[in-house]
């Protein structure tokens, strides 16, 4: 509502802003504004005073901006919010009251408050975690300058947060990882993140604690986030178990090669008995040829042709003999190294230093082995000769023992897979149900004075030193081990 247009100070009026011009006794004399009849502000109300047109509450606090007691006022009135403030108009005796609508205002002041408030507590949220984290964060500009770091990491590093302003984390890394420390912040810059990266840093107390430190760039604010773990008790965790696991390997290592030898000298008494039974014959034939030898030389007519055929015998056990020597002496010598080597001559060879044994046991034994196919395999020739010996001999005693009239053992190779089985069978009556899971265990033995040592040795050459396999099995009559090897080596 415009009266009449005699005050240049309305000319034009603010948006949102209701002006009253009052007299000198506080009547209404004109009223200015873009909105009066939302506020039914009509030509009816002039010459009416605020005591009337305002409650009693509202009007005091008007009345305290007349009467000079404050320079604003603010005023609940039609269901908005009003800033009230006065001046003297242009006619000096009349005053212009403004009321300036700040309903939209005070709206957007209480969302941005709530706003704020709740970034204040997103912020003591996010400050809570990062100082109750169990591992050290913290903020850094692009050349590694710490600008926040949460309590953990202030705690492992001896420095307080006005310290740590001054220090970057090449700074704090050890003389040797400082350049490694550079290398890992440009990367993260470069390439926007690098994880678990490993280094010492340098406490303020001057101990050293080793780190594992994940970086990521965060492109917008061109700052680093760093988080810190101390893996110092880990490390120092692995380097005892691995000392503990070196000693338990150095132990287990003297505990086979004792085993090794007990083995050996277990396997020697048997041998010397073999010994025995291969040398009884020849020398017993070599006896009787010398006494023989003896009562031609007394008679007349000694032929030169029949001394080179006694010669001759006499040589031929001797080299056999001989020969024995050196078989006992291979088979007592360990392989130095994997090699390849036929499995048939290996058996060949383990079966004659007992050969005369079995037969004076009655005990036959033979070897199959499919046509064409290849008994080349790798791994180590005496050892294994060691196991087909252990094996044979066990057999040999099962069938003494059960006093089987035609004792028997059959060895078969066939190809399996990418390489041999060798099935050795007997007639011995098997083993024992309640024995067969503990016939490979150290020390076990189902043999009067037996060592326990020759089948546990064997599993370990075959599965541990051959990359193959060892079992057994009761069969209709008798046990049958399995050996499985590979003809190449396993890497």
């Amino acid at each position: 509502m415009k009266l009449h247009p005699l005050f240049p100070e309305c000319t034009f009026s603010p948006p949102n802003t209701i002006i009253f011009i009052i007299d000198s006794k506080g009547a209404i004399h004109e009223i200015y504004g873009d909105s009066l009849a939302q506020y039914e502000l009509t030509d009816s109300l002039s010459g009416i005073t605020f005591s009337e047109l305002f409650t009693e509450t509202i009007f005091s606090q008007i009345e305290e901006v007349l009467l000079g007691i404050t320079s604003v006022a603010t005023i609940s009135w039609k269901k908005n919010r009003f800033d009230v403030y006065t001046k003297v108009a242009h006619n000096s005796h009349f005053r212009l009251v403004y009321l300036v609508n700040i309903t939209r205002f005070i709206d957007v002041e209480s969302q941005l408050q709530e706003s704020l408030n709740d970034l204040v507590s997103k912020k003591e949220e996010l400050q809570a975690v990062f100082d109750l984290a169990a591992n050290g964060i913290s903020i850094l500009n692009h050349n590694g300058m710490f600008l926040y770091a949460n309590r953990f990491f202030q705690t492992m590093m001896g420095y307080t947060m006005e310290e740590l302003a001054h220090h970057s984390c090449i700074s704090l890394s050890s003389s040797e990882y400082a350049d490694a420390s550079k290398i890992a912040v440009e990367h993260a810059i470069k390439h926007g993140s690098i994880q678990n990266f490993r280094k010492v840093c340098v406490t303020k107390s001057g101990e050293q604690l080793n780190a594992s430190m994940s970086l990521s760039y965060l492109k917008s604010r061109n700052e680093i986030l760093m988080i810190t773990s101390d893996i110092t008790q880990d490390i120092r965790y692995q380097e005892e178990l691995k000392r503990q696991v070196e000693t338990e390997v150095a132990k287990r290592t003297e505990q086979y090669e004792v085993m090794c030898h007990q083995s050996r000298l277990a396997a020697m008494g048997e041998m010397i008995d073999s010994i025995a039974h291969q040398w009884r014959q020849p020398l017993n034939t070599l006896g009787i040829i010398v006494q023989g030898m003896r009562h031609i030389t007394s008679v007349h007519g000694f032929q030169l042709e029949f001394l080179e055929e006694i010669e001759a015998e006499m040589m031929e056990k001797l080299s056999y003999m001989s020969q024995t020597i050196d078989d006992f002496s291979t088979f007592f010598r360990p392989s130095k190294q994997k090699e390849e080597f036929n499995v048939l001559g290996g058996i060949e060879d383990a079966v004659r230093l007992i050969h005369l044994e079995l037969k004076s046991n009655s005990i036959s034994i033979v070897t199959h082995a499919e046509n064409n196919m290849s008994a080349s395999v790798f791994g180590l020739p005496n050892e294994f000769q060691q196991v087909i010996l252990n094996i044979v001999q066990n057999a040999m005693t099962a069938i003494i023992r059960n006093g089987c009239q035609h004792g028997a053992i059959d060895i078969k190779l066939k190809p399996y897979k990418s390489g041999i089985s060798i099935s050795i069978a007997d007639n011995g009556g098997g083993i024992d149900e309640a024995n067969i899971e503990r016939i490979f265990d150290p020390y076990f033995s189902t043999r009067e004075n037996g060592s326990g040592i020759g089948l546990y040795m064997s599993k370990i050459i075959i599965e541990h030193h051959m990359q193959g396999r060892l079992t057994v099995a009761n069969q209709k009559q008798g046990a049958e081990f399995t050996i499985y090897l590979q003809s190449k080596e396993l890497h």
